[in-house]
């Protein structure tokens, strides 16, 4: 009895602790499932987030790269549009070729970039963007970049066009300015024989050669060639020229020229203004003023380098005397002209310029050329101030000009430092009328400037010639 009662107890214990051991298995077990997870998932979720992470960073990378290559071609697109649109607008393109040049600027001007190009402008790519916005930010700008390429291969092409165009128009400029050139030179090597050292010339007529073959027909001289010929050119030309005597055929030469004096109050001012400025002038004097003083003033004007002409006796228009009377007048200028110490004159003006075959005819008979002018000063108009005398012949005077002006006038002897000074800023050289006219005075011939004359349309007796 006693032992049924102890194996009873000991299964009662037994089922007492049974409880408390399968709890510590479970446990136990719940541990080595939750390690087993923990060493499955873990590694994914790492995995997961570095793949997120090299993403991330691979989108930075391709975004900064578009950036970077966008930043670039638009730096290059901005300069390719601003060049085209300048060339296109550029006078000489529209000179060359209007056609092209509007077709040009209408492509450039519409152009609308707004959204594809100048919106990324300001645009960055930055590391705390997310992976979408960095990956949609580099597509952004990869369209932009194939638009900007597409866009300057469009304009390039037609401002190359325009571009040859005015370069083949620029070479042949400068084929005629070569051809130019080459004239002068020409003229230049044959009037400096015996004038200028030898090899000077021998240089020059190298220069000459070269010029001429490479504006021969079958030649196919670039641009800078052709220019680096024409400064050659005329670098010789101008070295010749330089260790010449002064020839106004080849260097611009103007004539002052002053009529109806001497007048003993006036003359000595504008000498004395001639003498400050070192301007050498030619005086056309009537004979009726020169006695007594003013016979000095016409040696004072020799003697300073001055020129002197005749107007014959007095101011009136001469094709209204008799043959008689017009040959006393010019023998009686002559005269008193010599008497003054001064060479017998052979330039003659007529007063006014009004001239007839009568007139010229006389002038031929007493050896002088008949010298008119090309450029009015109108100091002989009283409303006329010194600066409006100034500007009229600065206005007015070329290369081989004669300049009439007035002895005897305040306002003109007040406008010549503006004129001298005005007049050589301007490349011209002032010398005597005889100067300017070396190699073409010719008793009776009727001079207007260099290499102007009126022979051939000789007007009816007391009309001024037509021009």
């Amino acid at each position: 009895m006693s032992d049924d009662s102890s194996d009873h107890r000991n299964d009662q214990l037994d089922q007492l602790d049974r409880p408390v051991a399968d709890a510590d298995f479970f446990d136990a077990a719940f541990v080595v499932v939750a390690g087993v997870l923990a060493a499955i998932i873990i590694p994914i979720i790492g995995a997961s987030h570095r793949r997120q992470q090299q993403a991330h960073a691979t989108a930075l990378t391709d975004c900064t790269a578009a950036q970077r290559e966008f930043a670039t071609l638009n730096t290059t697109y901005t300069t390719t549009i601003s060049s085209a649109g300048k060339l296109a607008r550029g006078d000489e393109a529209k000179t060359v070729s209007e056609e092209h040049a509007t077709a040009l600027t209408s492509k450039i001007d519409h152009i609308d970039d707004t959204h594809t190009v100048s919106s990324l402008t300001t645009a960055n790519c930055a590391a705390d963007m997310s992976t979408a916005a960095l990956t949609d930010l580099a597509g952004r700008f990869t369209i932009a970049n194939t638009s900007m390429v597409n866009r300057m291969r469009d304009v390039q092409t037609d401002a190359d066009t325009l571009k040859q165009l005015v370069e083949g128009a620029r070479n042949a400029d400068r084929r005629g300015e070569l051809q130019k050139e080459l004239t002068f030179a020409n003229t230049v090597y044959a009037r400096s024989e015996n004038h200028a050292p030898v090899d000077l010339r021998t240089a020059l007529q190298a220069q000459i050669e070269q010029a001429k073959a490479m504006l021969e027909p079958t030649a196919t001289a670039t641009n800078a060639q052709i220019n680096d010929a024409l400064a050659a050119l005329t670098k010789a030309t101008d070295a010749v020229v330089a260790a010449m005597p002064l020839d106004c055929e080849l260097t611009a030469c103007v004539a002052l020229t002053f009529d109806d004096g001497p007048n003993k109050q006036v003359t000595p001012r504008l000498l004395d203004a001639l003498h400050a400025a070192d301007a050498p002038a030619t005086f056309f004097v009537q004979g009726q003023f020169v006695s007594g003083s003013n016979k000095q003033l016409l040696a004072t004007m020799a003697a300073q380098g001055h020129e002197i002409g005749s107007m014959s006796w007095r101011h009136r228009q001469l094709h209204t005397l008799s043959a008689d009377e017009l040959g006393r007048w010019f023998h009686d200028t002559d005269e008193v002209i010599e008497d003054a110490g001064v060479a017998k004159p052979t330039l003659f003006r007529p007063p006014d310029g009004a001239w007839s075959e009568d007139v010229v005819d006389t002038a031929r008979a007493d050896g002088q050329s008949v010298i008119l002018w090309n450029v009015d000063a109108r100091d002989w108009d009283a409303k006329t101030s010194a600066d409006d005398i100034a500007n009229n012949v600065l206005n007015s005077a070329s290369a081989g000009a004669i300049i009439a002006l007035h002895d005897g006038n305040e306002r003109t002897v007040e406008s010549i430092p503006q004129i001298v000074s005005g007049l050589r800023e301007r490349g011209f050289h002032l010398v005597t009328v005889s100067q300017l006219l070396t190699d073409e005075l010719d008793p009776g011939t009727v001079f207007y400037a260099r290499g102007d004359t009126a022979q051939d349309s000789l007007p009816q007796n007391g009309n001024k010639p037509t021009r």
